[in-house]
């Protein structure tokens, strides 16, 4: 089940419009995701449905059975997991249903050789462009995205730029520094814990990456030493001011006291739902209607941790099996050495502990394509790495 993935990149000057299909796909499932969430109502997810459906259109459109097997026994298995959910439990409906089964083909593409990397890193720009902007003109004040705390700002600029960063080094692509730098900045800027711990483990694996190759001087590993050292400085505090109920009365410790893991409402979240699974045979094999619980409700159904909502959503059939291809994933990235890939996993996992990262929403394929990543892309050697 494997493609390979040697692709020969085209002149300037010359275009390929297969590429530039795929890739303007693929890229128009992510703006899609930022109209919803910038302008959330019926034109906007039509939009978002229509790119999904083209999406799937272009996939078949390549003529390819290679794959095509596990991707259809994995789509029909979440699918039927999250309709009797729908019916049985009640957190999923029908339109998500087939928005799950979608979501694997759209990933499927998402992999395909004749998508370029740099839609994905196009995807991440525009995002921090949209988070520097608001964030200049507000601050703190008002959400970057509708319905939805600053804390989301690093899942949406890290989903696309795992991806990003996944296949450059499963295809033996140079690995850029400044991409996850910019994404560090602005988690910072934004405030979530969360989200700056995040994207430091992945801009640490990049580091690290860099620094641990064999053609880096000594020179070089100093400077990338220092670089990292300043990285870990703002983790550093959060470290200090989580075991501490007043570290600094600075505003950016202030803002991380008060935001991403300071753990209240999250943790009665997560407490109130391990609790149910044990009032019934039906709450633990299928999941828990998340109504009937208080906090959740009080968080507009936000369980704030993705692994849950994969429970919540597919029960504990959907529960086992995603943490099986997650473990395949990892097993599969230390066997070829591809370190960014585990960084990213690692990066994806820890996001997702604490916001609904994945588990059933909307960047639900992003999710999906790092998972299957292993079964669809031969990796090939590394080449030099570049800042």
């Amino acid at each position: 089940m494997i493609i390979t993935t040697e692709t020969k990149t085209k002149k300037y000057g010359y275009l390929d419009l297969h590429r530039f299909g795929l890739s303007a796909a693929v890229l128009m499932y992510f703006l899609a995701i930022i109209a919803v969430n910038q302008v959330p109502g019926p034109v906007t997810s039509a939009f978002y449905y229509v790119a999904i459906f083209t999406g799937i259109i272009l996939f078949y459109s390549q003529k390819r059975t290679i794959g095509i097997r596990l991707l259809v026994l994995l789509s029909i298995g979440a699918g039927s997991l999250c309709l009797i959910n729908t019916f049985l439990v009640g957190n999923q409906t029908v339109v998500k249903s087939g928005i799950m089964m979608a979501s694997f083909f759209m990933a499927a593409l998402m992999l395909d050789e004749g998508v370029d990397e740099r839609t994905y890193l196009t995807a991440m720009y525009l995002n921090a462009v949209l988070v520097f902007v608001k964030l200049l003109l507000y601050g703190n004040r008002v959400p970057v995205y509708a319905d939805s705390s600053n804390n989301y700002v690093s899942i949406h600029l890290l989903v696309p730029a795992i991806l990003y960063y996944s296949l450059l080094d499963v295809r033996g692509k140079k690995i850029p520094m400044i991409h996850s730098f910019v994404i560090w900045v602005l988690c910072l800027m934004a405030g979530g814990r969360g989200g700056l711990l995040a994207a430091t483990i992945l801009v640490g694996g990049v580091i690290l990456r860099r620094y641990l190759a064999d053609e880096v001087t000594r020179r070089d590993r100093v400077k990338l030493g220092f670089v990292l050292f300043l990285i870990l400085i703002p983790v550093f505090f959060i470290l200090i001011q989580a075991m501490a109920e007043h570290f600094s009365s600075l505003y950016v410790v202030d803002r991380f006291m008060k935001k991403g893991l300071d753990g209240g409402g999250r943790i009665a979240c997560w407490t109130q739902y391990f609790e149910s699974l044990g009032e019934s045979l039906k709450n633990l094999f299928l999941g828990t209607n998340l109504e009937t619980l208080s906090w959740v409700r009080h968080y507009n159904g936000n369980l704030h941790n993705s692994f849950l909502f994969i429970h919540a959503n597919m029960g504990i059939i959907g529960f086992v099996a995603f943490f099986v291809m997650l473990f395949k994933a990892f097993v599969w990235s230390v066997r070829n050495r591809k370190g960014i890939y585990l960084a990213c996993l690692l990066t994806m996992c820890f996001r997702g502990l604490t916001d609904h990262m994945f588990g059933a929403n909307r960047m639900t394929a992003i999710i999906i394509a790092m998972l299957v990543l292993p079964y669809f892309i031969k990796p090939v050697e590394n080449k030099k790495e570049c800042i």
